[in-house]
């Protein structure tokens, strides 16, 4: 019985606390190339991405270090990626939130969950247009960092995947 208790005494608390331990603090820096896509680096993306990091900082007070980049490839595939790191306590509702912060920009459908396969992050994507363009927005978010992107000429299931491993490249974790 003592063992039970201990376990729930200390075991629920370790469980809940393990993934912001292990995710906080963390750095991000967005990669030049990532497989076949290509970080624009010219005025006008400049500016689009400078904006995008400044929309961030404005929704997320918690957010200390933001970023936001125009990825493109030769076929004419386009991902816009924005986010930052900091605190979130409650990714799960951060998540929810950024999907709702964005449905008007993007004219989002129903955003649904998707797997991210990592203890307390959490993920949504969602169908939406941008300027008469088909594009799916995905959300990552866990307790260190949120991270976002709108992909062109990809399906929901391909852009969670993406993006999860966009992320892992963009957000690191600090020692």
């Amino acid at each position: 019985m003592l063992l039970f208790v201990i376990a729930c005494c200390c075991g629920g608390p370790a469980y809940w606390a393990a993934p912001a331990l292990n995710q906080f603090p963390a750095h991000a820096a967005l990669p030049s190339e990532f497989r076949d896509l290509r970080l624009r680096e010219d005025q006008s993306s400049g500016q689009t991405a400078a904006e995008l990091a400044r929309r961030v900082d404005e929704a997320h007070w918690t957010a200390s270090d933001t970023f936001a980049g125009i990825y493109h490839t030769g076929a004419g595939k386009q991902v816009t990626v924005f986010g930052g790191t900091g605190i979130w306590l409650a990714p799960k509702s951060a998540a929810e939130d950024e999907m709702e912060r964005l449905t008007g920009e993007y004219a989002l459908g129903a955003s649904q969950v998707v797997g991210t396969g990592v203890h307390g992050q959490h993920g949504r994507c969602a169908i939406g247009h941008d300027g008469g363009t088909d594009v799916v927005v995905c959300t990552s978010v866990d307790h260190s960092s949120i991270a976002t992107a709108v992909f062109t000429r990809l399906s929901v299931a391909d852009s969670a995947i993406l993006l999860g491993a966009l992320r892992n490249q963009i957000v690191t974790r600090s020692d």
